[in-house]
């Protein structure tokens, strides 16, 4: 059952408040390109609360992002999302809130944090609107915001995401991944924009190339499936993104190198960068380790984190308080 269709009690003499919590996401994993995303044990949290008729909408940012995000409510992409959701169920948002956006999830960073930015306030949008929207629905509003499906996806449906888009609509299929597999992301202290990522990319590519990621994509889902952690190597290796845009991440490919030397089964750009991201069973503090020192070796600043799958999505959290 979706948590967002769970039904909003009220009472006359009491503030209603809802929590919403959003799992960051690493898109295209290595040969999915555009096409596979994971959901990650890593939060953001957007809380809302009821506000007296006539006061208008409030937004506190807190954690990351806390000088570069608009609290301005028009120009706030939560709140952009949750009147798109208000539109969708044909009904107005509240006239008034207070809203407070938690942020762990590092911006701009391939992990997601637009997509949890869109994804939540859609849920939150919906919660305040009737609850109309089901996963599907929340996916096609997504959608039509970020403009492709692979990291919203996992955000609304958790685990891993295989993602294609039919006409106007997505489809997607979500695939649990248990907790022997750790994915241990570190991120540089600079960004990556996702239109210079996009264009770096090559306008055509070779027949040969496309197979080779067929093969690889779907090595990749079959690994993950029978739990041969030990070949997602092969699966992981991509020719449609991963050489050019590395390039745009200094000492990137070193990086990666180090992490596989310390004990990594795999290794890629998380999303389009600049965050990478290793899978691994084991050792997974070792390989933060080696790929921050490596960063350092270079004069480059990172911090990471290790991380399982969430199989959960996006959750709301409804209580109503005195």
């Amino acid at each position: 059952q979706c948590h967002t269709s769970q039904r909003i009690l009220r009472s006359k003499d009491m503030a209603k408040k809802i929590h919403v919590q959003i799992p960051a996401t690493s898109a295209n994993v290595g040969s999915g390109f555009d096409a596979i995303g994971i959901a990650l044990t890593l939060y953001n949290d957007i809380l809302y609360e009821e506000r007296r008729s006539g006061e208008g909408w409030s937004i506190t940012i807190k954690g990351l992002g806390v000088d570069s995000l608009p609290t301005e409510p028009e120009q706030n992409m939560v709140f952009q999302a949750m009147k798109r959701a208000a539109a969708y169920n044909g009904k107005d948002l509240p006239e008034s809130g207070y809203l407070t956006t938690v942020n762990r999830i590092p911006p701009a960073r391939g992990m997601g944090s637009s997509s949890a930015a869109i994804v939540g306030g859609i849920v939150l949008g919906n919660a305040l609107t009737g609850n109309k929207m089901g996963k599907d629905d929340i996916l096609d509003v997504a959608n039509a915001m970020e403009g492709h499906p692979d990291n919203v996806a996992p955000a609304i449906y958790g685990g891993l995401t295989t993602s294609i888009t039919i006409g106007e609509k997505a489809a997607t299929n979500s695939i649990p991944i248990d907790d022997t597999l750790s994915f241990i992301t570190v991120s540089p202290d600079f960004e990556v924009s996702t239109e210079e990522a996009r264009q770096i990319l090559p306008k055509t590519i070779a027949y040969d190339e496309a197979v080779f990621n067929v093969g690889r994509v779907s090595f990749l889902i079959s690994s993950l499936l029978e739990k041969r952690y030990d070949t997602l190597v092969y699966g992981l290796q991509d020719k449609l993104h991963m050489p050019y845009r590395i390039q745009l991440i200094p000492n990137g490919a070193k990086v990666l190198d180090a992490a596989m030397e310390a004990g990594a089964l795999g290794a890629t750009i998380s999303g389009s960068g600049s965050t990478l991201i290793d899978f691994a069973p084991s050792h997974e503090r070792d390989i933060e380790e080696a790929m921050i020192s490596t960063f350092a070796e270079y004069d480059t600043k990172s911090f990471g984190h290790i991380l399982k799958a969430d199989n959960n999505g996006v959750r709301v959290i409804e209580s109503e308080v005195e």
